[in-house]
């Protein structure tokens, strides 16, 4: 069975025009789409008016064969937006896994798209991360949301605001909770920030940006797989990795740079066991 895995197509959007390409080339059964998938340009009309586009590209997928798409908004995603991407689902053009889990196929998917505070202004997404509350460096006095008209609305304190928040630990641990006796190990987790020391999450200044509670889950739970996005240069930086292992546990983080669409395909086999793990435009994981 094959899944392909990508993540941050806002980076470029006709990027979703390649993903189309990509799945009818590797015709997967499941196709995961960590966060970020609105026009990172033009404000909330543009996203909002995306979602047409969305739909359209979603159906092409599906003309191709029947397919599972699972995906969630990501950070650079306004929230007021998540019930469009909820009738997607409603349409069956695919599974919004924000905060949830979806058994198919044999497999228990789980979807957590939280990252930590960063210096960017819009802060709907971010949660604290352990003891790591809120970034130092803010761009944006004390961070932004959304009204309901698409408005920007400052924050008065953001401290207090990430700490209303579940932790992304909580968060991670909400969704264990709800998997049975045996799931864990064939469990596929879409988590759109990255872990920590894996090198997966270096910025293009250097600094490290994973998270050391998310880390901490792989280790302790050992899922089957999982993968992350957010920070697109990653795996082009010093010591950068797009594939890891973490005992049992195989974790991806494809990066998105420049016009080419970065996704991951491989094979789940019979017996819960992962395969022939290859990158499109990085290579096989072996190399």
């Amino acid at each position: 069975m094959t899944l392909l895995l990508t993540s941050d197509v806002h980076q470029w959007i006709p990027k979703w025009d390649q993903l189309v390409a990509a799945v009818e080339a590797a015709r997967p059964r499941f196709v995961l789409i960590a966060g970020d998938l609105l026009p990172k340009q033009g404000g909330v009309r543009a996203q909002a008016a995306f979602f047409s586009d969305l739909r359209r590209h979603l159906g092409a997928m599906a003309q191709i064969r029947p397919i599972t798409v699972l995906t969630y908004l990501g950070n650079d995603d306004a929230h007021i937006l998540e019930p469009q991407l909820d009738q997607l689902e409603a349409d069956g053009c695919c599974i919004n896994l924000n905060g949830r889990s979806h058994r198919e196929a044999g497999l228990v998917f789980c979807g957590m798209n939280r990252v930590r505070d960063y210096p960017f202004g819009y802060k709907h997404w971010c949660a604290p991360d352990g003891e790591y509350i809120a970034c130092p460096e803010q761009y944006c006095g004390q961070g932004l949301t959304f009204d309901e008209d698409g408005n920007w609305v400052h924050l008065d304190d953001l401290v207090a605001y990430l700490m209303s928040r579940p932790s992304i630990g909580d968060e991670l641990q909400r969704l264990a909770s709800q998997l049975g006796a045996g799931e864990i190990a064939r469990s596929v987790w879409m988590v759109h920030q990255p872990p920590a020391e894996l090198g997966m999450d270096i910025c293009a200044h250097g600094q490290r940006v994973g998270s050391p509670a998310l880390t901490r889950f792989i280790t302790e739970h050992q899922p089957l797989l999982g993968c992350s996005g957010h920070i697109h240069e990653s795996p082009y930086q010093p010591g950068g990795r797009w594939n890891a292992r973490v005992g049992n546990t195989v974790w991806l983080q494809p990066g998105q740079i420049d016009r080419s669409l970065h996704f991951v395909t491989l094979e789940v086999t019979d017996d819960v066991q992962i395969a022939g793990i290859k990158h499109s435009v990085l290579g096989d994981a072996d190399r």
